[in-house]
């Protein structure tokens, strides 16, 4: 089993405020007592045993497939134990049956139809927690940490480097940090990686007139843009070698200098660097530069993937829902999408609730409707076959046209390559298309974001 305990470095963390160190408690995840959803149950050895069920002095939930006590948190040993009360519809621990299991920070736990988050954290003391807000959404803990440093550390003009995997939120970090610097000037973001190499200096620093065959006019870098404001560089870590000593200037003296010109000119930026790369890595490598690492350094932030704050994932798919009513997800369905691991993030989550959006109708979305690989996550766990394993050709009839859910099935299970499903169906490109307008599908729901 993975290690989801948090590791949390006492460089990002401000010193405002003071939380007591060493807690557990549970989290309501889902169930059909929407009213209880989001609560926050305590653990303590004052609490043991807590006993969860229908009809307990305890945690008493309104859901119908729960027995009476249907289970019982317990502290042993210095660990708290879950422990099955005879119930008629068993105990689950992140999928798997137990009549009893010691806990492990993060890990789902499943009691009828509700699912019950456990979480223990030691957390140094000192430490400022912010509550969620616009636009850096998600109840963690995690979450919370990171918005109170970077509010500490919007009220300097301090660089700050956001550190994290691809889709886990630097930009939106980012975006978080500029709106509470109270900076007049405005938020520039650019992608390091996709800008071209041979045009990437002018981009930034801008160009005087004559400096290249073609340029006529003066051309304002994305420095001076952002005067008065922050410039978000993301994929600082794709920045060409020979560029960064003109980046570290900025940094030490606030100058840069158009390609062509010979006068420096001085802007007032600050500077928010991100990348998912490993950057003393690089340094030791020679392909970053390690005074420019230290410069950008002065305020260091880690973002936590999705998978290690589960508590976000249900709650940010309820904010990022788009359909015409609440997003309603059977219990298999909110399990399945909790044990997921979320390579790509909360980019991935955003892209799977928009087509899940599309199929999205009076029920709850049932298991079979999420994409493949999050599917498999629960029958994996559970040791079911998973409908995944029937060939494509033996779901989807070849010889008609597809009505809607085929159409969505088949093109989940391409990722979104039309060209993959015209071959399938042996039609061309232009009948795909056709058949999107007909059944009001868009094709750009599977396309990933930049």
């Amino acid at each position: 089993m993975a290690d989801n305990r948090y590791f949390l470095s006492t460089e990002i963390l401000a010193t405002t405020a003071s939380l007591a160190v060493g807690f557990q408690r549970l989290v309501v995840l889902d169930s059909p007592d929407r009213e209880q959803v989001g609560r926050l149950v305590p653990l303590e050895p004052s609490s043991s045993p807590l006993v969860v069920g229908r009809q307990v002095d305890g945690l008493e939930l309104g859901d119908t497939a729960l027995s009476r006590a249907h289970a019982a948190l317990e502290i042993e040993d210095a660990g708290w134990f879950v422990r099955d009360r005879g119930s008629r519809n068993g105990t689950f621990v992140d999928g798997e049956r137990v009549d009893e299991a010691r806990l492990d920070h993060g890990q789902l736990i499943r009691v009828g139809q509700s699912l019950l988050l456990y979480e223990a954290f030691r957390l140094d003391d000192g430490l400022e927690l912010a509550d969620e807000e616009e636009p850096l959404f998600g109840p963690s803990v995690p979450l919370q940490i990171a918005r109170g440093s970077l509010k500490t550390a919007a009220a300097h003009t301090v660089p700050v480097l956001l550190l994290g995997e691809s889709g886990s939120g630097k930009e939106v970090a980012a975006a978080y940090l500029h709106a509470r610097g109270g900076r007049s000037g405005p938020l520039v973001p650019v992608n390091c990686g996709a800008l071209p190499a041979n045009l990437i200096e002018a981009e930034l620093f801008g160009a005087k007139a004559g400096a290249w065959t073609g340029a006529n006019t003066d051309r304002v870098g994305l420095f001076e843009a952002a005067d008065g404001g922050t410039i978000f560089l993301d994929e600082i870590g794709e920045l060409p070698l020979e560029l960064q000593p003109k980046l570290l200037r900025v940094l030490a003296d606030g100058e840069i200098r158009r390609v062509g010109d010979t006068k420096p000119r001085h802007v007032d930026v600050r500077v928010v660097a991100a990348t998912n790369r490993d950057l003393e890595r690089a340094v030791l490598r020679e392909q970053f530069r390690g005074d420019l690492l230290a410069r950008l350094s002065g305020w260091r932030l880690s973002l936590p993937p999705l998978r290690s704050r589960r508590e976000d994932i249900l709650a940010l798919a309820r904010r990022l829902w788009t359909g015409d009513t609440p997003l309603r997800l059977t219990a298999d369905a909110a399990e399945a999408m909790v044990l997921y691991g979320w390579p790509y993030n909360v980019r991935e989550l955003r892209q799977v609730c928009a087509a899940l959006a599309i199929r999205a109708g009076a029920a709850p979305i049932g298991l079979t409707a999420l994409p493949e690989r999050i599917q498999a996550t629960l029958f994996e766990r559970t040791g079911e076959a998973t409908p995944a394993a029937v060939p494509l050709a033996l779901r989807i009839r070849r010889d008609r046209a597809p009505g809607k859910q085929d159409l969505i099935d088949v093109m989940d299970h391409f990722g979104g390559n039309v060209s993959q499903v015209a071959k399938f169906f042996d039609k061309a490109r232009f009948q795909i298309y056709r058949w999107f307008d007909k059944h009001d599908i868009d094709p750009d729901t599977w396309r990933p974001e930049a």
